[in-house]
This record gives C-alpha cells, sequence and structure tokens, in this order.
C-alpha cells in the first residue's frame, strides 16, 4: 500500500501501482485483472484511484443493516482513499481514518462475475452521489466486500426488502439522490387528507434531505425540513406498485415534486413515498381517487420551473364568486382565490403564492359523476394562452370545476351557443406558441361606428371601432405566462356579416375554420374572432382585413392556394367588379380586351399592412371566359408563377368578373401583350429575363400591338428596308427604382422609329436573328434602344420598334 505522506503524481501513479502490485493483489486473477482494468481507465485528477484493499486496514466494523443477500457495516479504513492535492504539488495522497460503508455479498465468495458486475455499476469519478473506493475480502468468511463512501450514511439505508434496496441502489448509482429513511426521523406527523388508497400526512425530518454543497464539494444534510408523507396503504403486499409509483418522480432539483426516498411505517408496515411540500401537497386530495392520480401526474410532469403550478383547489378558497355567462352545459363565475396559484420564484429559488388572484370558475353543469370528461376537458389546456390553476369541486352541488386565469376576461365569452363557444375554445387550446392575437367571441356592444363598406350576394362587409380591442402577446413586457397579453383598444376592425347564418351553426365555424386554416400571413389578416347582431341575430367575423370571395369553388381555392405559395408585396384576391371605376379601352385582339381603370380599394400592402385606395390598374378582359375556369386558372397561374421573369415589372392583384357578360378579368399593374406565336412570345420571354439578370434595366422588351402605333410616317428607305417614324401611345415601360413596388411604369406617347422587314412573316427565325443583331450591337448604349416587336396586320410584316435608327 502506498503511505499516507508519500505523495503519487498523476504522471507516475499507474506506475506505483504497479510496482506495489504484490502489496494489494487479491490473489484472485479475475479480480486483479479487473483492478487493473479500472486503474488503466484513470484520465483524469477527479477520478477514483481503484484498488485493492486489505481487510486489515479497517476498523471499528460495525453491522448496521442486512437483508437476505446483502449486509452493510460502516467501518474506518486506515490508510483511506487517494485523493488528488489541489496545491502546486498536484500530487496524489491519502486520506487517513476515512470512515467508509462495507457492503458485504454474503455466501457468494465464489460469485467473482457477479461480484465485477456489481463493482462497474458505480462512477469512478469522485464527484458521483456513490463513489467505490474499491474491493476487499473478509479473511474470515471468504465474503468480497465493495467499500464505497459514506456520505448518505449508507449504512442506514437498509430496508430489509432486496427488491426495494436493489432499486434504491440503482437509483443512486444513477445519481439520484434517492435513500432508505428510518420512520424514527419523523417528527410532528400529522394526518391531512386521503383518499381510496393513500393517506397524507405532513411531517418533520430530523436528518433532513442530502443536498450537495458546491462550496465545499460535497453532501450536506438540511436538517428538520418539512415534508410530505404519502401512505400507499397495504403496500406491503405490492413491492412492484411501489417501485412503480416512485418511478414517477424525478429526484434532482430541477423537478417540482421531488422524491426524497422511502419509509416503513413499523406499526402498519405501509411503505410511504417521503417527498418535497413546495405545494403544501399535503392539500391537494380532492378524495376521488381518479382525480388525485390525474392532478398527481400532472404535477409528476413539471420537469422544469414553469410560470403555474396545477393543483386540486378547496372550494372554500374562493370569495366573491359571480356568474357572468352560461351556454347548456357550462356555466362560468369570475371569483377571488384567496392564497392563489404558486408561481416558481426564481429569485428566491422556490414556489411562492400569489394571493387573492382573480380567476374564471368553469362549472361543469351536472357532470359530477363524469370524471373522465373532466379529465379529458383539462389535458386541453396550454401554459401558453390559457393557464389551467387546477380542479376544484363546488361543495353544494358536486359540481367540478375548472379553475383559470381570467386575463382575456374569459367571463365574457361565452356565446350562448354551445357549438361555437367549443369551437372558440378548442381553437384557443391549440396556441403552443405565442400569436399576435387571440381568437375570442366578441360582444356586439363593444363596436361603435359602425360602417357599410361594401356588399356582395349574401355578405355585407363593415368597418367598426372595437372598444376593447383585440388581446395582443406583448414581447416587450413579458413578465409570466399569464400576464404577458394586453389588449389594443379602439382598434379599427373590418366584420364580415353572415346573413340568415343564425340557424347555420356549422357553416359559421367552417368560415371561421377557413379563414384560421388558410390565411397564410397573420400580419395581414388576422381573424379576431365572432360576433352576433343581437337584433338579426346573424353572427360576424370580425377581422383585421377583408377579402372578397367569387362564390366559385373553383376560383376560391385557387386564390386561397396561391396566397399561400407567392409571397409577394402585394395579396392575390379576388376583386368585386362594382370596385372598378373609370373604364378606358387601351387595345384588343381576338381574345382579349385590355382597359385601363381605377380601383378604389386598391391593393393590400404588405410593406405598410393597409390598402393603396384609388389605384389606376390596368384589366385583361378574357372573352368568353365564364365556362372555362380551368383555362383561366391555368393563365392566371402563368401570372403568379413565371410574370415573365420578374416581379417587378407588373403585379396580378387578383381576378374579377364583368356581370353583365360573366367574362373573367385580371387586374394587373401594367399589361404586356403577346404576339400570339409562341417562338416570337418565348423569344421575348428570354430577351426579357436576360435584361433582369444584367444592371441595365432601363426599358423592357415587349411586342407592342400595332393599333398602339399612331401618326405613322415615312421617313427613309434603303432596299428591303423602309423606316417610318410613330407615337407609340401606351410607351414603353420604363424601370423606375424609386416606386415603392411594381418598378416598372409606361411613357405614353413616346416618339418611336419603326423598321420594317418585308415579307418576314414566314421567316420568324429571321426576325429573331435581327432583334439578337440590334440587341448584342446597340445593348447598353441608351442613344439606341429597341423597344419590342410589332406586326403590320395587312402585310403580317414584322417591325422593329426603336428609339433611334442607325442606317447599315
Amino acid at each position: 500500500m502506498f503511505s499516507e505522506n508519500k505523495p503519487v503524481t498523476k504522471n507516475n501513479i499507474l506506475k506505483c501501482l504497479d510496482n506495489h502490485f504484490t502489496e494489494w493483489t487479491s490473489g484472485n486473477e479475475k479480480i486483479d485483472d479487473f483492478i487493473q482494468e479500472m486503474q488503466s481507465k484513470i484520465n483524469d485528477h477527479s477520478d477514483i484511484i481503484f484498488e485493492w484493499i486489505p481487510y486489515n486496514q479497517f476498523n471499528e466494523i460495525k453491522e448496521t443493516g442486512n437483508n437476505s443477500s446483502i449486509t452493510v457495516y460502516s467501518a474506518i479504513w486506515k490508510d483511506g482513499p487517494l485523493y488528488r492535492n489541489y496545491d502546486y504539488t498536484n500530487s496524489y495522497t491519502r486520506n487517513p481514518n476515512k470512515e467508509v460503508a462495507l457492503k458485504y455479498f454474503c455466501n457468494l465468495q465464489h460469485s467473482i462475475d457477479f461480484l465485477i458486475n456489481e463493482a462497474k455499476k458505480y462512477s469512478t469519478n469522485n464527484k458521483a452521489f456513490h463513489i467505490l473506493y474499491g474491493i476487499s475480502q473478509d479473511s474470515s468468511t471468504n465474503n468480497y466486500i465493495l467499500v464505497q463512501n459514506n456520505s448518505i450514511n449508507i449504512t442506514n439505508w437498509i430496508s430489509g426488502n432486496e427488491k426495494i434496496d436493489n432499486f434504491i441502489q440503482e437509483m443512486q448509482l444513477s445519481s439520484a439522490i434517492l435513500e432508505w429513511i428510518p420512520y424514527n426521523q419523523f417528527n410532528k406527523i400529522k394526518k391531512t387528507g386521503e383518499n381510496g388508497s393513500i393517506t397524507v400526512y405532513s411531517a418533520i425530518w430530523k436528518g433532513g434531505p442530502l443536498q450537495y454543497n458546491y462550496m465545499y464539494n460535497n453532501y450536506t444534510r438540511d436538517p428538520n425540513k418539512e415534508i410530505a408523507l404519502k401512505c400507499l396503504r397495504n403496500s406491503q403486499y405490492s413491492i412492484d406498485f411501489l417501485i412503480i409509483e416512485a418511478n414517477k418522480y424525478l429526484t434532482n432539483n430541477e423537478g417540482f415534486h421531488k422524491l426524497y426516498g422511502i419509509s416503513q411505517n413499523p406499526d402498519t408496515n405501509d411503505y410511504i413515498l417521503v417527498q418535497n411540500n413546495s405545494i403544501n401537497v399535503t392539500n391537494c386530495i380532492s378524495i376521488n381517487e381518479k382525480i388525485d392520480n390525474f392532478i398527481q401526474e400532472m404535477q409528476l410532469k413539471m420537469d422544469k420551473y414553469i410560470d403555474t403550478v396545477f393543483e386540486w383547489i378547496p372550494y372554500n378558497q374562493f370569495n366573491e364568486i359571480k356568474e357572468t355567462c352560461k351556454n347548456d352545459s357550462i356555466t362560468v363565475y369570475s371569483a377571488i382565490w384567496k392564497d392563489g396559484p404558486l408561481h416558481y420564484n426564481n429569485e428566491y429559488d422556490s414556489y411562492t403564492r400569489d394571493s387573492n388572484k382573480k380567476v374564471a370558475l368553469k362549472c361543469f353543469c351536472h357532470l359530477q359523476y363524469s370524471i373522465d370528461f373532466l379529465m379529458n376537458e383539462a389535458k386541453k389546456y396550454s401554459r401558453v394562452f390559457h393557464i389551467l390553476y387546477g380542479i376544484s369541486q363546488n361543495t353544494i352541488t358536486n359540481n367540478y370545476i375548472l379553475v383559470q386565469n381570467n386575463f382575456i376576461n374569459i367571463t365574457n365569452w361565452i356565446s350562448g351557443s354551445e357549438k361555437i363557444d367549443n369551437f372558440i375554445q378548442e381553437t384557443q387550446f391549440k396556441i403552443i406558441h405565442y400569436p399576435n392575437v387571440v381568437f375570442e367571441w366578441i360582444p356586439y356592444n363593444q363596436f361603435d361606428e359602425i360602417k357599410e363598406t361594401g356588399k356582395n350576394g349574401s355578405i355585407t362587409v363593415y368597418s367598426a371601432i372595437w372598444m376593447d380591442g383585440p388581446l395582443c402577446y406583448n414581447y416587450k413586457y413579458f413578465v409570466s405566462y399569464s400576464t404577458s397579453y394586453t389588449r389594443n383598444p379602439n382598434k379599427e376592425v373590418t366584420f364580415k356579416y353572415l346573413h340568415n347564418s343564425q340557424s347555420a351553426i356549422d357553416f359559421v365555424i367552417n368560415k371561421a375554420e377557413n379563414y384560421l386554416t388558410n390565411i397564410y400571413d397573420g400580419s395581414i389578416f388576422v381573424l379576431y374572432g365572432i360576433s352576433q347582431n343581437p337584433d338579426t341575430n346573424d353572427y360576424i367575423l370580425v377581422l383585421s382585413n377583408f377579402f372578397w370571395e367569387n362564390g366559385n369553388k373553383k376560383i376560391d381555392n385557387f386564390i386561397q392556394k396561391m396566397q399561400s405559395l407567392y409571397k409577394s408585396n402585394v395579396l392575390f384576391e379576388w376583386i368585386p367588379y362594382n370596385q372598378i371605376y373609370e373604364f378606358k379601352e387601351i387595345g384588343k385582339n381576338d381574345s382579349i380586351t385590355a382597359y385601363s381603370a381605377i380601383w378604389k380599394d386598391g391593393p393590400l400592402l404588405y410593406s405598410n399592412y393597409g390598402r393603396n385606395p384609388n389605384k389606376e390598374v390596368v384589366l385583361k378582359c378574357l372573352h368568353n371566359s365564364h365556362s372555362t375556369i380551368d383555362f383561366v386558372i391555368s393563365e392566371a397561374e402563368k401570372y403568379l408563377i413565371n410574370t415573365y421573369g420578374y416581379k417587378d415589372i407588373y403585379i396580378i392583384y387578383g381576378i374579377s368578373q364583368n356581370p353583365d357578360t360573366n367574362d373573367y378579368i385580371f387586374v394587373l399593374s401594367n399589361f404586356i401583350w403577346e404576339s400570339g406565336y409562341k417562338k416570337i412570345d418565348d423569344f421575348i420571354q428570354k430577351m426579357q429575363l436576360k435584361m433582369k439578370e444584367s444592371s441595365y434595366k432601363d426599358n423592357l422588351f415587349e411586342w407592342i400591338p400595332y393599333n398602339q402605333l399612331n401618326e405613322i410616317k415615312e421617313i427613309g428607305k434603303n432596299g428591303s428596308i423602309t423606316i417610318y417614324s410613330a407615337i407609340w401611345k401606351d410607351g414603353p415601360l420604363y424601370y423606375n427604382k424609386d416606386k415603392e413596388y411594381s418598378n416598372y411604369s409606361r411613357v405614353s406617347n413616346k416618339a418611336v422609329a419603326l423598321k420594317y422587314l418585308y415579307n418576314s412573316q414566314n421567316t420568324i427565325e429571321f426576325v429573331i436573328n435581327k432583334v439578337v443583331e440590334y440587341s448584342k450591337s446597340t445593348f447598353g448604349i441608351r442613344d439606341f434602344v429597341i423597344y419590342g416587336i410589332s406586326q403590320n396586320p395587312e402585310t403580317n410584316d414584322y417591325i422593329l420598334v426603336l428609339n433611334n435608327y442607325i442606317w447599315e
């Protein structure tokens, strides 16, 4: 063995152990090999120096406990274990006369493998709860001994039941501070509650639980600790049940419920779970075993310090109980909870109550026998928005009550329709993350300045001021989950009246679900809730903004799909025809007529969450399109998906329909004509993409209808080429970097030069090559710009439209 005053450096410790092998050898090859293997794993100063310890090293050996296979003794180890000196020498010395625990394995002198397997369960780090210093052997009985630390006073932990002792040891070896606690450690035992098979007592634990002391790097006890004793009646016959119950608890300090250990009443032999009493767990008994088990299950899931603790709340805790609203199955009351809910206090590292707390009591009428229903309702709650503090029971009616927070003023949310109330509640329960606003029932008397703004079939739209305003999550002033929602008063909102909806609740719910599911960006479209006009009984959807629907399912579904897929600065929507005025025809061909117009409300912009009213737009009217919905949708998809390569050239605001002809209309920021020849249209798109990818964006290359050209005059001729001057009515599209959106705008009545390509109607490749030549030779030269291609409808000759002309 090493002398206690002979320092051993880490670098040569294995060498020293090897040199003294004859001093520490057990005489059993398997054990010696195992000890050497353990020593070879030493790679840190905090690792235990595992060794063979001769039995004659132990003094004052006293038996302290046993079960069928294990006997535990306390002893003094004369030389003591090796430990590191944290000084400049960085050496190892022994800690003499160390109190240790000797764990005897009775009648197992021949079971070396079992011994080794037991030893392997221990941690090799000296900061672990259980430390195994080494192996020894009783020279009289030949029983092998595991020599370990006694910081827990392990010599007292033997229960006498092998199953329980093994369970406690397994928990301790996994770094849990769980122990067997002798019943005589408890004082001032008082019964506080019971249900079927459980009785709860408060008590004082004299020795108190073990706590790790980081300053001194050891475990110390917290004496005279108030604890709760959970007595499992008749548990002496069901050890497995006891272990299952104990396994539910968290034994570290991160849990709300902490299990300190197991004990046993010596008079009744009932086993006891000894736990902390931060909630005053002694009051949590409801007398219904199912409910008590459910409450315990909810509390045991609290593996972090969350905002509020779920508990049983005696009914006599409530003052100032006032009925506020109800429907067929629920009555809601406001009340003051005297003690108030438990919150974790980070400053004091403990749970404290928030006394005289205003709460909402949700009473389930005539359901005193439906415990499963009650528990299923309680499970729906989230700690994010609705906080469920616990369950109570009216002592007169026996109706069960869910006790929850009242910061939404939940006492006003009952609509009177059970279906709608359930839908609103379910929607609120789905809140997992903190939303911008909360969906709720809104009493009609909350609205001022109600004004009709539009009508379409069975829907009327109004603007209004919501006095209290929506409930919004306040990130800036977060204090706790229950105080982080505030109202935004005098909020301007939009009503969508659903006429004759009082008898069609499912229709109302489907409409609301449609908004909640399909509106893809809550920053522009928010469904605040549902209301009802008390005079007409029509239900109302209360929104931040409104977009119209066409009524054709295919079109409406397509619009919703496009809103969710394509996110530009402007929202794609259905635009009622009566929103558009000052129509002026600007061009037409066989299948299309184009108009300029003014859109009253204007497009909905993401940049400022509002509309841009009286917006000048271009209408592309698709002739005879009322019977070809699929064609309309495929054409709109081209705009949304391709936009000829760039969203800043033109924007498709939405679709409309002429009520007289039923022709569908695309509402655009600008309009670009097509030639009708795939080769030329594909080439034009290619040119547009090429220009977008370059830094040169002054104007857009496009197809120009011949009827856009006025005052055509011949100005020169050369062989097969004639040059004309002309005025282009709409004019070219120019890039305007200062515009907020739709960065291209037209310069009307533009003087241009026309280069006629005679006999070119049959040689499209020739036309394309000519354009390519121009674009290469003049690209980037501002004095020479090719605006696009046109075609004389009488001769079918193609025309290059230029700002100037260079003779060749």
